[in-house]
C-alpha cells in the first residue's frame, strides 16, 4: 500500500515537472534588464490624443490632438533621460561628423554644460545619433507612452500642470537645464524631463489622426513631429504630453544647410525590447 502511494506521487510530481516545462514555454519572454540609460515600457494599449472635451479646442490644446482613441504598442526601451552634450560629442568624435551645435560654438557648451540637453539637432542629426547608439528615435506613439502612461494624463505626473515639475518659458530661466534636474516631474515609468527643457524628434509624419476630419496642407511624408515643449515656450498648450508640433520650416525632402532648428530642439532614442 505505502508502495503504491511512494508511486502515485511520484508521478504526480513528474506530471507537475511535465506541465511546469510546457507552460514556460508558451510563456512569452519578456527582458528582465533595461539597456543602460533606459527605461523599459511594458506593451499594451494606451489613450492617445485629446478629448474635445477636456478643454478649449485650439487654446488648451491643439486641434491635431483629436480624436482621442486607443493604441496598442509592443514592449519597447526609451531613454531615460534626453541625449546630452557629452553624449552628442562622443558621437562626434567617433563619426567624424562635421556639424557642431550653435550652443557649442557660441556657449561653449560641450564644455561648460556637458548634462544639458544637446540642441540645435535637426531630424537627421538625431536619427543618425540614435542609428549610431545601436537604438533609433521613438514614434510619436511610443514618447506619447512614456509620458502620460496608459490611463491619458494630461501631464507625465497627472492632470494639472506643475511650473516645479518641468522648464518652460514659466520658470523664466531661458535657457535648458541637466537632464534629470526635475525629476518629480517623471512619468508613471520613470521616464524624466519629457515636458520643457527641449522640443523632442520623433521618427513619425505629421499627419491627422485616425477618424479626424482635419485637414491641413503640411500633413503627409513632409515633416517629422516634435514633442514635449521646451524652455522657450509657454506650458499651454505646449507642455501637454499630448500636443504636437511640425514646424514648416524643418521639411525633411528640403534640408537647409547653413540653418538648423533653434537652440530648444534635442532628441532622446528608443530601441525594440526582444
Amino acid at each position: 500500500m505505502r508502495k503504491k502511494a511512494l508511486m502515485h506521487v511520484r508521478g504526480v510530481l513528474v506530471f507537475l515537472g511535465i506541465w511546469g516545462l510546457w507552460a514556460c514555454a508558451l510563456t512569452p519572454k519578456l527582458p528582465v534588464d533595461a539597456p543602460p540609460g533606459m527605461v523599459l515600457i511594458p506593451s499594451g494599449s494606451f489613450w492617445m490624443g485629446t478629448d474635445p472635451e477636456e478643454g478649449v479646442l485650439g487654446i488648451e490644446f491643439g486641434v491635431d490632438e483629436v480624436p482621442r482613441h486607443r493604441v496598442d504598442l509592443p514592449a519597447f526601451y526609451i531613454d531615460r533621460y534626453e541625449v546630452t552634450n557629452a553624449e552628442y560629442g562622443e558621437y562626434i568624435d567617433a563619426t567624424g561628423s562635421t556639424y557642431l551645435p550653435a550652443p557649442w560654438r557660441e556657449r561653449d557648451a560641450l564644455h561648460r554644460e556637458p548634462n544639458n540637453p544637446v540642441a540645435d539637432t535637426d531630424w537627421y542629426d538625431a536619427d543618425a545619433y540614435c542609428r549610431w547608439a545601436g537604438k533609433r528615435l521613438p514614434t510619436e506613439a511610443e514618447w506619447e507612452k512614456a509620458a502620460r502612461g496608459s490611463n491619458g494624463a494630461a501631464y507625465p505626473w497627472g492632470s494639472t500642470f506643475d511650473p516645479t515639475r518641468a522648464n518652460t518659458l514659466e520658470s523664466k530661466i531661458g535657457w535648458s537645464r541637466p537632464v534629470g534636474s526635475y525629476p518629480m516631474g517623471a512619468s508613471i515609468y520613470g521616464v524624466e524631463d519629457m515636458i520643457g527643457n527641449v522640443w523632442e524628434w520623433t521618427s513619425s509624419w505629421y499627419d491627422a489622426y485616425p477618424g479626424s476630419t482635419l485637414r491641413r496642407s503640411a500633413f503627409g511624408r513632409q515633416y517629422h513631429v516634435l514633442r514635449g515643449g521646451s524652455w522657450g515656450v509657454p506650458a499651454q498648450p505646449f507642455a501637454r504630453a499630448t500636443h504636437r508640433h511640425a514646424p514648416e520650416l524643418l521639411a525633411v525632402n528640403d534640408r537647409a544647410t547653413d540653418w538648423h532648428t533653434g537652440y530648444d530642439v534635442g532628441f532622446r532614442c528608443a530601441k525594440d525590447a526582444r
